[in-house]
């Protein structure tokens, strides 16, 4: 019995020791490859370098490069077969800015493959430029603005706007905005009064008792997009909770074309345009978005502002979820809804 275990363990040890190749192994077999992927470079809207190192070139023919636009790699935009086996990169190009990659590296030989790496992932860039914007009543807000460079001509602007005492802008960097971007809008971000690094007030419940204090930072981003030399004269608006309220107060501007809320109140909706009349909006709360104790039920409210609005609409009350704003956003489905939305709401020119 003694000898039967010790055979076995014998077996497993060798099997455990024999190196198979592949990415970031241990010491390898003599004439094994072993592949180790680079961190890639060369980065830009339109393209990347993909970088790797080669232990032992031997035993394989060919090096396969494959990029996918999804983690399952059924949706391949770009393929590269290198007969030259020493190559350590290769150079991609004519892809859509702001947007993530994912991407395998194989040495085959006679077409098999001998080692496949890892799955990775590589994003495009796009331009991010950080500046303030002046309202009429001397605010100085903490902005940035978000665009590909390599997409000529003017477009549809998007004005995106963040919840109450945040000092950390949750659209800045956000899956939304790059994937708003990556379709061809300029997308404005900006730190209300009081928040963040805009200018501060004595007291933040002050904002809000008195929307319209709101309502001049909206006019200031409104005002910067109608004046930007890439902005076309159509905009779209989206915002989180307290954003959510200024996303509907500005559905009046004849430039608006959309409005995106995310758990809104009927509290200062038409604290801009008090006779106006709320259309082509899409609306999404959390079905367990309900505070007691605060009187706050922002299903209902939500409901009750859907009932207000005139087609085109859409409401969405994501099932059990007490998620707030643009926490709602961690689920990718819902980035991609309103990423439809604004593509059906808010056309490219």
């Amino acid at each position: 019995m003694h000898h039967k275990l010790l055979y076995i363990f014998l077996l497993v040890f060798l099997a455990s020791s024999c190196d198979m190749g592949g990415e970031g192994g241990g010491e390898p077999g003599p004439g094994t490859p072993v592949l180790k992927i680079l961190e890639p470079s060369a980065m830009s809207e339109t393209g990347f370098q993909l970088n790797w190192s080669i232990l032992n070139p031997a035993g394989f023919n060919t090096i396969e490069v494959l990029v996918s636009e999804d983690e399952e790699m059924t949706k391949i935009v770009k393929f590269m077969e290198l007969n030259d086996i020493s190559a350590p990169y290769v150079i991609f190009d004519g892809l859509k800015g702001a947007t993530t990659y994912f991407y395998k590296v194989s040495l085959k030989n006679q077409g098999s493959i001998v080692v496949e790496s890892d799955l990775k992932r590589v994003e495009t860039s796009f331009k991010m430029e950080s500046f303030n914007l002046l309202t009429e009543d001397s605010y100085s807000l903490s902005s940035k603005l978000a665009y590909l460079e390599s997409i000529t001509g003017s477009r549809p602007g998007i004005i995106m706007m963040h919840e109450f005492g945040v000092w950390v802008n949750p659209w800045v960097g956000s899956a939304l905005l790059k994937q708003l971007v990556a379709e061809g809008y300029v997308c404005l971000t900006f730190f209300f009064r009081g928040h963040g690094t805009s200018t501060p007030v004595d007291d933040l419940m002050t904002l809000t008792n008195d929307k319209g204090l709101l309502a001049k930072d909206l006019q200031a981003a409104i005002d910067y997009m109608n004046e930007h030399e890439l902005v076309s004269g159509t905009l779209g608006l989206i915002g989180g909770s307290m954003g959510a309220i200024m996303a509907l107060a500005g559905n009046g501007y004849e430039e608006v074309l959309s409005s995106v809320a995310l758990s809104p109140t009927r509290d200062g909706v038409f604290v801009i345009f008090p006779n106006m009349t709320l259309s082509s909006v899409y609306y999404l709360v959390g079905e367990l978005d309900i505070h007691d104790q605060q009187g706050a039920d922002f299903p209902a409210e939500t409901n009750a502002l859907y009932d207000l609005t005139e087609e085109p609409r859409k409401l969405n009350i994501i099932p059990g979820t007490s998620d707030h704003g643009s926490n709602l956003l961690s689920k990718d489905s819902l980035n991609a809804s309103i990423e439809e939305w604004f593509l059906q709401t808010l056309p490219m020119n």
